[in-house]
Parts: structure tokens; sequence; C-alpha cells
């Protein structure tokens, strides 16, 4: 056998370079050709800083009324089960068909898009936008289209659209809030009417104008957990009705009414522990174990106390929640806004130039090295034994394989 070196793959390759630069050029020329034909695509980008933490908290409040096609999120680091920080859930909102839809209707993406259905108007917007999240927490809308004016109109849009969205949702929440405490706080006054009626005509009765400063004192501090208790429970009642039942926002509530109500119950009936001889709050006597009348005017006196603290604070979150209703400052801060792009993103001529000559170049030298091996075939058959027989088996099965379709065709006539 024969020994190939070096020299004789150089000699195949001069042999053959015509054919190589042939093709090559005309590989080239073509790539350069179908860049040219290629339309110019410009990348528009729009960049928001993440949500403050009082976003965050209105993120958590409007978790019950997010878009349709957010329905399966899970949660928003602490927020929406299923997604890890508030950055990631304003890329979802504005992925959402609600926020896509405006703006196709926006820019009448459709005839632009030439769509018939707003399924694939759709899907031609998401093939033109992409939803970045930094490490930092920074989102960026980049839109790339053929139309520099329209790709910063529509990432400049989804911005808007996401702030539009997050005002209106915190109106109709602050709304919903609004008159939730709006009913809390005039039952509460109408119990405080009571309550004082109550009081006044037990002093009346019984001649009882003051409590022990030790009684005084664990009445205040009653009062002022019971109105926390009443308080929380009066936040849980308007998120159960605008949220999501499993939002973390209530799970942390029902954490902490349970251990302001244990702590109450320290101080109304003691401790469990009947060697301890404190209560709770450094009280030694329980509240139901004062003497009858001592215990009915403490009652009372709480009472007021409680209705008394309730009112006060319902009041404060009564004002809060019409803030909130009204409020329409922005939700989103804005780091860029999109400008229209200078210089074209897509197609990177030169790349595809480049790329096109060198793989033609590779792509030839094996296909000259099979030439020449056929070449050498049809010169000298003798020293290709193998090749010539497999040839010949492969041309006999193919004649034979003619003869059998001949025959079926003929046996259909028939």
């Amino acid at each position: 056998m024969k020994k190939i070196t070096i020299t004789n793959y150089f000699t195949v390759v001069m042999k053959w370079r015509h054919f190589i630069v042939r093709n090559v050029f005309i590989v080239s020329v073509l790539a350069i050709i179908i860049s040219l034909l290629l339309p110019n695509k410009y990348t528009a980008t729009a960049t928001m800083l993440p949500p403050n933490l009082e976003q965050q908290a209105m993120l958590g409040m409007l978790s019950g009324n997010i878009p349709t096609g957010l329905a399966g999120l899970a949660s928003m680091g602490g927020i929406l089960p299923g997604v890890s920080t508030p950055s990631d859930l304003f890329a979802e909102i504005m992925g959402s068909k609600r926020i896509k839809g405006e703006i196709i209707e926006k820019y009448n993406l459709k005839k632009e898009f030439k769509t018939k259905t707003m399924i694939d108007a759709y899907k031609a917007l998401d093939k033109i936008t992409d939803i970045e999240i930094s490490i930092e927490g920074i989102v960026s809308v980049n839109v790339t289209y053929k139309n520099r004016y329209l790709a910063a109109d529509i990432a400049n849009s989804f911005v808007e659209e996401l702030d539009k969205f997050n005002t209106e949702t915190t109106m109709t929440v602050g709304k919903k809030y609004r008159i939730f405490i709006e009913q809390r706080l005039k039952d509460t006054e109408d119990t405080l009417t009571q309550t004082e009626s109550a009081l006044r005509n037990f002093q009346e009765k019984h001649r009882t104008v003051a409590l022990d400063v030790e009684i005084e004192s664990a009445i205040q501090t009653i009062a002022k957990l019971k109105s926390q208790i009443i308080l929380l429970e009066v936040k849980k009642g308007a998120l159960s009705s605008s949220s999501q039942y499993n939002n973390p926002y209530l799970y942390d509530i029902n954490k902490e009414l349970r251990e302001l109500k244990k702590q109450l119950s320290k101080i109304e009936f003691g401790e469990p522990d009947t060697t301890k001889k404190e209560f709770g709050a450094g009280f030694s006597v329980p509240f139901v174990k004062l003497p009858e009348v001592a215990l009915e005017y403490a009652r009372l006196f709480r009472d007021v106390e409680i209705q008394t603290a309730i009112y006060g604070l319902l009041t404060q979150q009564y004002e809060q929640a019409k803030i909130m209703e009204l409020k329409d400052t922005p939700t989103v801060q804005v780091l860029d806004k999109a400008q229209v792009p200078e210089k074209k993103s897509y197609p990177r001529r030169s790349l595809i130039v480049i790329f096109a000559f060198l793989f033609s170049l590779l792509a030839n030298v094996p296909l000259i090295f099979l030439l020449e091996y056929l070449t050498d075939i049809k010169t000298r058959p003798t020293n290709h034994t193998f090749a010539t027989r497999f040839s010949s088996d492969l041309s006999s099965d193919f004649v034979a394989l003619k003869q059998f379709i001949r025959k079926i065709f003929v046996h259909k006539k028939h």
C-alpha cells in the first residue's frame, strides 16, 4: 500500500484549487446579496427600577387582581407563589394578554403584522419583544423591529400600560378597602356609643368612678391588645375579599393574631401553670377573679377603652384607604425611556459574509477529497475493487427495484 503523506493532500488541494476558489467566491457573493436583501431591524430599550417597599406592599394587596393570564403564578418573593421577585411580577404582567392586547389595539398591530387573528398578533408581538431582568432587579423591555419609531413606541407602551394597570388596580383595591373599613367604622361607632352609655349607667347606679391603678393598667393593656386584634381582623377581612386565600400577607396576619390572642388570654384568664404568680404583663390577679362589682365595672370600662382604641385605629385606616382609592401617582420608576434607535441591530452583514466565506472554505475541503476519490475510481478501477463492487451491487439493486415497481403497475392495469 502506498503511504499517504501531507504532500499528497497538498497536491489534491492544488489540483482542485480553481474549484475551491470558484465555490467560495459564489457562496460569498450570494451571502453578500442575501445580507443586502435582509431588512434592517432596530432595537429600542426601556428600563425600569425594581419596585420599592411601598410598591411591594401594594403588589401584595393586588395579588387577587392579577390578569387571568397570570392565574397560574404561584409566590412573588412572598407575594405570589411561583414568582421569585417583584421585578419578576412586573415582567409577567407585561407579558400578559391584557397588556399586549392594549398595545396591539393602540398601534393597530394586526394590520402592521399582517395577521388575521389576535392570537397571531400576540405571537408576532412576542417575537419582537424581549423582557429581561438583571441581577439587581432592573427590568428591561427590548423591542426589535424594522420600524425604529414603532419599536420605541411599543417599548415605552409596555411600561405605560404596566403603570396604568397598577394604578387602576390599586384604586380598585383602595375602593374595596375603603368600603370595608367604612362599614366597620360605623359599627364601631355604634358599639362605642352603647358601651359609653352602659358605663355611665353603671357609675350612676353604683357610684363608682375609679378603678385600682393596677386594674386600670391591665384594662389599658387589654384595650391595646384587643384593638390590635380587631384591626388585624379588619385587614384580614379586606384581604380575604380581594385576594387569593394563600396570600402570604394573610399568613402573617393569622400568625400575629394567634400571638396577640395568646397574650390577651393570659391577662384575662391567667397562666395555665398555677405555680406562676403573674399572668402576663406583670399583673398579679387575673381579670376574671376580680370581685363581682369591680369585675362588672372593669368590663364596662374595658369595653369603652377597647372601642375607643379601635375607633381611633379604624379612623386612621379609613383615611389611608381613601388616599389609596384616589391615588394616581406613578407606580413604575422609569430608569431610561426608550429612544428611537440610531443604529440598526440586525442584520450584521459583515458577520454573515465572513461566516459564509469560512463555511464554504471548510466545506469544500472534504468535498474535493471525495471528488478526487470518485475520479480515481473511474480512472483506475482495479485499485478500488471494493468501491467498484459496491457501486456495481448498488446499480443492480436499483435496476431490480425499477423492475419490481414496473411489474406492480403492469399488474394493476390488467
